[in-house]
């Protein structure tokens, strides 16, 4: 990937993601979506790519058939590149990794248990698939499931704790508190400051969300995510 098509995506890219992309561009694996940093996603054309927030202040860097889409927070004051979220079409949302580079390692780490495993499913594409789900429902009888990379990876994310508008001004916390008078009655955020890795955060569950489609934004430095409704 040059670095003529990088500069052209709207978005600064600092030089060690352009360093990944000068060296791997994207990684195609089968009929399953997309990998890399390019925007020649799927997400774009769908309408994801408004609720990722604000224009200059992500990435997507993968959209796949299970309507899920992958994108990298970005600072659009610094240019700095933050954490990974991703989101599907039921409100789910999800603190992935904390930096792109370490999504990236995850991601070919599965792809390295993917060849190693393909024999026990139909083939790369859907031990690939399987992986990267984290559900093993295509394995065959002799699919060492209870193994701690399968454990591991189909292990549920630790969730956050949701707070609305109101919770965040009265927090005591000078952080939220701030973020709680930026936003409009109705929206939710969740704290992911002290996330130690990959966490759900469930707007579409809690029973104050106002309904409608949700629009994602993150604050400082990605650590805090909200979520505001469209409707």
């Amino acid at each position: 990937m040059s670095d003529e098509e990088m500069d052209g995506w709207g978005v600064p890219v600092p030089e060690p993601i352009r360093k990944i992309c000068r060296h791997t561009g994207a990684l195609h694996v089968g009929a399953h979506g997309e990998f890399g940093a390019s925007r020649r996603s799927v997400a774009d054309s769908a309408g994801a790519a408004r609720r990722c927030g604000e224009p200059g202040s992500f990435r997507i860097v993968h959209s796949n058939a299970s309507a899920e889409t992958y994108y990298v927070d970005v600072d659009p004051a610094t240019g700095t590149w933050g954490p990974v979220f991703t989101f599907w079409e039921a409100h789910g949302a999800e603190l992935v990794a904390p930096s792109l580079q370490h999504w990236l390692v995850t991601v070919a780490g599965l792809v390295r248990y993917a060849v190693r495993d393909a024999e026990h499913f139909d083939g790369f594409p859907t031990a690939f698939a399987n992986w990267f789900s984290g559900d093993f429902a295509d394995a065959g009888a002799e699919f060492p499931e209870d193994s701690p990379e399968a454990l591991a990876r189909a292990a549920e994310p630790t969730t956050a704790t949701v707070l609305s508008v109101e919770e965040a001004r009265a927090s005591g916390d000078p952080t939220l508190a701030r973020l709680g008078s930026r936003l409009p009655v109705g929206a939710l955020l969740a704290d992911l400051r002290g996330a130690a890795g990959p966490t759900g955060v469930p707007f579409g569950r809690d029973p104050r969300w106002p309904g409608g489609t949700p629009v994602y934004g993150r604050f400082h430095g990605g650590t805090l995510l909200t979520a505001t409704s469209t409707s």
